[in-house]
């Protein structure tokens, strides 16, 4: 089984900032989640190279991209924020 090295996975951190997403857990999440999905596509194409893999992984989050998990994440830690301050 292929597997993500070092640099690679520097690439999804460095990808997911050029996608607007700022914070660091969110970051880690999504580049888990990628890193994941690319695993499993090698599974089944294993000689497919990086950059493609990445592109077919990212695809599957849709037209928005990463735009939708990060409005998740700020509804979830505005909601967080006001109970704190109640």
């Amino acid at each position: 089984m292929k597997k993500l090295n070092n640099s690679q996975v520097n690439s999804l951190y460095q990808f997911t900032q050029s996608h607007f997403v700022e914070h660091y857990d969110v970051q880690t999440e999504l580049v888990n989640h990628l890193a994941n999905d690319i695993e499993e596509v090698w599974l089944k194409e294993p000689d497919l190279p990086f950059e493609k893999a990445k592109q077919r992984s990212f695809e599957k989050f849709g037209v928005f991209g990463f735009m939708d998990i990060v409005e998740q994440r700020k509804k979830a830690m505005n909601k967080l924020y006001i109970k704190h301050l109640l």
